[in-house]
């Protein structure tokens, strides 16, 4: 690798609103979404065959989506009018509304009716288009069979996810929803340069923050009120970061080392995730009634003395009185609902390079998938969310006490868990700056939580760590991007200016990855983590997952609570040698002869390494075999990087610093707490 010249990275090559809303609000939102004004127009030149263009303009019922193509552009006021866009090789992926949809919706936005299509503005007629266009890139645009229910994971030309649902019509015919109020009525239209669908409605996301959207639904009003007694409403209101719009941020990077291009997000949004009991559900468990005249609770007054006196049944030690404090029962019991990521319903846990998924049929689920997040509240709580073919659905909180050794499925499950709803029915869920899911039961940190729940093996994706790589769509992306992320990006981590810290999305063909993606440290690279919290007063390991290889490097580990002065634990690693190595000590498992195979284990531990969990491995026939027994030269390892008595409420940091007099690289895939009731318990740790 060289380290020839870099302005921004030292080793590169310079190469709803609903239909009432009013026309200044989505304005408005429209300037807050920014759509970018760095598309790529290499491709604009006209080719046979028909384009997405030529079928929207040959159709009578979608002429007035046409005359808005030819006034929206393609930039910020500049650039091609997007009926040239369409007319370009790509591939592009349009939800295309009929005429008296488009109607429908300008009458509503400029209280008019029968308004004139061709009195529309420019800048309206680029809201309403960019909301209705996946540019795909290099890759194929979407297609019916593509869709999931949750989100696509390519955001429109107006940064905004188009959320999926699948319900039954009146005649039980399975329909397919377009961000809740647009349906499919002709789908999958193939064009030469991408897919046209075309809607029953125009596709407008909500434009209102998380907590504003929660206030609109019908059925939410009890939480939406909680969030703005407890002020956490305050605290979810951030979207667009302007300072950061303002900066350049250069595209197309080549590496000189691999040759990939790659790429500094053009935005830094934050996001938020609610996990939200619907009214009906607090009504029937806590014994009151909302009376509402108008669309307002009246009765206020009555319902919260019975709210506060459930949530100190639930927070005792919360002693406050002041509702916005943290110290308070319903401070904590909001707060415990609350992620500060904006997490659509299928990225909340990610399946792929899990044991058993398929590429293939994405909807074949593996093995139980865990994932884990902080939430917003006391302490950043740790909520668990697991998923996998006997789930039933994605659940909060499940304890399973037992699983089989040898094929991971349960088979003692105390706390089925609560349920999270891929939609609130009819009604939006998906706001300006995050998502809300309702859940179908009421979400309490009670004492099973850290001491039966969180009383395991926590393993987090160095990625899923860093919230705003999926708030701002740079994972679960259907190709490979890499990310070159400069300081600041991820709070939670901090590096030195000869660090670059690179996020690899969708890295799941031939590398054994945990959530098939991975990111990479290069230079000279010294970087501190900011890590989880525990669950409860213990003596944990720490332990690291990572990939030996040639170019990898010889690095310190460093732990403790300032993150300014880390104590170094442990020799340091070079990871540059054979797992295979003495100093290591792996050797592959023998199906046959499983003591053989725990005295490996042991003799391994003894020298700081384990093995790779059996739980992911590679993609190799289109569902996922595991990767424990894969190498030498494609084993990754886990490193005990040191063990501690660690408690909850305090920050712990971990620092990562190269000790080579060049520059090197390093890959770390995940980390773990785990708790010693689980390494040295009465029964040996298991191999998942």
């Amino acid at each position: 690798m060289t380290t020839k010249g870099r302005k921004k990275g030292k080793y590169f090559s310079l190469h709803s609103m609903t239909l009432a809303a009013c026309i200044a609000m989505i304005a408005l939102a429209f300037g807050m979404t920014g759509c970018s004004d760095k598309i790529d127009e290499s491709n604009l030149f006209v080719f046979t065959g028909e384009s997405a263009s030529d079928f929207i303009k040959s159709q009578p019922e979608l002429s007035y989506y046409y005359t808005l193509l030819t006034k929206a552009r393609s930039g910020m006021g500049k650039g091609s009018t997007m009926d040239h866009m369409l007319s370009s090789r790509g591939n592009y992926t349009c939800f295309v509304p009929v005429n008296s949809a488009v109607q429908h919706f300008l009458d509503s936005v400029y209280n008019q009716k029968d308004y004139d299509i061709n009195a529309v503005s420019d800048s309206m007629a680029q809201v309403i288009v960019f909301n209705s266009i996946i540019d795909n890139g290099n890759v194929e645009a979407y297609k019916s069979t593509d869709f999931q229910e949750g989100v696509l994971q390519l955001k429109t030309m107006a940064d905004r996810y188009i959320a999926i649902n699948f319900v039954a019509n009146d005649t039980g015919r399975v329909i397919t929803r377009i961000n809740t109020f647009s349906t499919i009525i002709n789908g999958d239209n193939e064009v030469e340069n991408g897919y046209v669908h075309v809607v029953d409605n125009v596709v407008m996301p909500a434009s209102t923050s998380l907590p504003g959207l929660l206030g609109l639904q019908d059925n939410t009003r009890v939480f939406a009120h909680l969030l703005e007694v407890t002020s956490w409403a305050d605290s979810m209101t951030k979207y667009r970061d302007d300072a950061y719009e303002l900066e350049d941020h250069p595209q197309n990077y080549k590496h000189v080392w691999y040759g990939e291009r790659l790429n500094e997000p053009l935005h830094h949004n934050s996001g938020y995730t609610a996990f939200v009991e619907p009214d009906s559900l607090l009504e029937a468990r806590w014994g009151f009634k909302l009376n509402v005249v108008g669309g307002v609770v009246t009765n206020w007054d009555e319902v919260m003395p019975i709210i506060d006196a459930k949530v100190k049944e639930y927070y005792p030690k919360a002693t406050s009185s002041d509702p916005t404090s943290l110290d308070n029962a319903l401070n904590q019991f909001v707060g415990y609902h609350l992620i500060d990521a904006a997490l659509a319903y299928n990225n909340i846990v990610i399946t792929k390079a899990q044991l058993g998924y398929s590429y293939n049929r994405p909807e074949q689920l593996g093995i139980d998938k865990f994932e884990y997040y902080e939430t917003m509240g006391k302490d950043h709580r740790i909520i668990k969310f697991t998923l996998g073919r006997q789930t039933d659905g994605i659940r909060i909180n499940r304890y399973v006490s037992e699983y089989d050794e040898d094929t991971y499925d349960e088979l003692e499950v105390p706390i089925k868990g609560t349920l999270v709803l891929s939609s609130n029915g009819h009604r939006d869920n998906q706001a300006l700056n995050g998502f809300y899911h309702v859940i179908d039961d009421i979400l309490v940190y009670s004492n099973d939580v850290p001491y039966k729940v969180l009383n395991e093996r926590m393993r987090w994706d160095t990625q899923t760590m860093q919230h705003e790589l999926i708030t701002n769509g740079l994972r679960q992306q259907p190709q490979n991007i890499y990310n070159m992320l400069p300081a600041g990006y991820c709070r939670k981590v901090r590096f030195t200016d000869q660090t670059l810290f690179i996020s690899i999305n969708n890295y799941s063909i031939n590398w054994l990855n945990y959530e098939a993606d991975d990111i990479v440290l290069e230079g000279y690279y010294d970087i501190t983590w900011q890590l989880p919290p525990v669950p409860y007063e213990g003596t944990y390991e720490l332990r690291l997952g990572y990939c030996n290889d040639s170019g990898r490097g010889m690095l310190q580990f460093y732990f403790g609570t300032d993150p300014n002065n880390l104590s170094a634990v442990g020799l340091p690693i070079d990871a540059r040698i054979e797992p295979g190595n003495p100093v290591i000590g792996w050797v592959k498992d023998d199906p046959d002869d499983p003591d053989a195979n725990r005295e490996n284990d042991k003799n391994m531990r003894n020298h700081t390494f384990m093995k790779c969990p059996n739980c992911f491995g590679f993609n190799s026939t289109n569902v996922v075999e595991g990767g424990r027994s894969y190498g030498p030269g494609g084993a990754k390892l886990r490193h005990i990087v040191t063990t501690a008595v660690c408690k909850p409420g305090v920050t712990y940091y971990m620092r990562m610093k190269s000790l080579l007099n060049g520059p090197a690289n390093f890959g770390p895939d995940f980390i773990e707490w785990v708790p010693k009731s689980v390494y040295n318990g009465e029964k040996p740790e298991d191999k998942w």
